[in-house]
């Protein structure tokens, strides 16, 4: 990639602006499911390029062989169409990257994917498999062609975490899904027999003067509860009712490249989706729900842990609470901090919950972490230290 280049667009699907005949081009997609390491059926053509405060893909998939797949399905509900994923490895983990995905009409999807393993809390992803509970600000579009479908892209670097300065490299990868033949395409090739998917990405060299900004999104949020009761003894069939409002609301702010904040104060949980029933056929072995909250789903991979330390479902109606999620080099620092309602404990208190996770890269996709856990009120505490590493040889 050379310098960013001074433009700017309409993303209407048609890749018809003269900034696009300056833009690097990408070809030479291999096989990967059902079988790796052979030259792909279908031509593909992505072009790239960027400007200081966004990334812009264009998408050429020919189909010769059948028809093209596409619907205006709900968002993060494309898997059922023809799609194109692309992955972006923004610090070169080679272990976690950002997906965003679309359809021949441009309806997107988009979230995270983490090989790191482990138990990520308030997810019921398992490692390797992208994780839709994000969804990222960016736009595209897309159209049908006759000689198969085009897509175009613009993500902004505002809704990227990325190195602080300097000369960067990206790692990339865009994995093409073909449905009425089955077949999936990547573009750098990959063995399916591999350790990592993601590890085998090429990679985008030479960015520069790429400026975040400071993206900031407000959610208040006011909610009201009326209850009634008999106004009189023996009851004449008065009722007395009684207003209860509550205001809270939601903050979050990418204040760098680097850092994300997250603030939520007495936030309204009710539209998120109920709990399917589990039964407690063991009682020594606690039951854990998937975490669908939003406060609590945001940046959770990032308090990725080898066993079931952190579980954010404990933490039940928070009346404040603070994320805060910083990348220094090879060094990543994740705090999570909530004041609990007094309903959660037995003395009528308001519980504190710390979460402080610090991991540190080493020797290609080799981590070593710790946890610090702590949840105190009066008279009563609880605290956790753990450590771990993860060495790949």
């Amino acid at each position: 990639m050379s310098t960013p280049i001074d433009a700017t667009i309409v993303v209407d699907g048609l890749l018809d602006e003269a900034v696009w005949h300056r833009a690097r081009r990408l070809t030479g997609f291999s096989l990967y499911q059902p079988v790796d390491q052979r030259p792909a059926p279908d031509s593909t053509e992505v072009l790239v390029w960027y400007s200081s405060t966004a990334i812009h893909f264009g998408i050429r998939a020919f189909e010769p062989h059948g028809p093209v797949r596409a619907t205006l399905a709900e968002r993060d509900r494309v898997n059922m169409d023809d799609n194109v994923e692309i992955h972006l490895d923004t610090f070169e983990e080679k272990r976690r990257a950002f997906v965003f995905v679309v359809n021949p009409l441009g309806v997107q999807a988009d979230g995270t994917k983490n090989e790191a393993g482990g138990f990520i809390p308030g997810s019921n992803v398992m490692p390797g498999q992208t994780d839709l509970s994000a969804d990222f600000q960016w736009q595209s579009r897309g159209r049908v062609t006759d000689a198969g479908y085009e897509v175009e892209l613009r993500i902004p670097f505002s809704s990227l975490r990325f190195p602080v300065g300097g000369n960067q490299r990206w790692g990339l990868q865009i994995l093409r899904k073909v449905q009425h033949s089955g077949y999936e395409e990547t573009w750098t090739p990959v063995r399916r027999g591999a350790a990592s998917f993601i590890s085998q990405e090429g990679w985008l060299t030479g960015l520069t003067d790429m400026h975040h900004g400071v993206d900031v999104t407000l959610n208040p949020e006011l909610t009201s509860t009326i209850a009634g009761t008999p106004c009189c003894a023996p009851s004449n069939g008065d009722w007395r009712y009684k207003n209860t409002p509550r205001l809270g609301g939601n903050v979050r702010a990418g204040l760098g490249s680097n850092i994300v904040l997250v603030g939520t104060v007495r936030p309204d949980f009710s539209q998120v989706e109920a709990d399917a029933t589990q039964v407690a056929a063991d009682p020594r072995f606690a039951l854990f729900y998937p975490e669908r909250r939003p406060f609590f789903v945001e940046g959770s991979d990032q308090f990725n842990v080898p066993n079931t330390l952190v579980y954010t479902r404990r933490i039940v109606q928070p009346d404040a609470a603070l994320k805060l999620n910083l990348r220094q080099g090879r060094t990543n620092f994740a705090l999570l901090s909530a004041v609990d309602g007094k309903s959660t404990n037995a003395r009528g208190n308001r519980p504190l919950v710390d979460i402080l996770r610090i991991t540190r890269d080493f020797s290609g996709q080799s981590t070593a972490g710790v946890l610090y856990s702590e949840r105190v009120s009066r008279g009563d505490a609880n605290r956790v230290i753990g450590t771990d590493v993860k060495f790949l040889f």
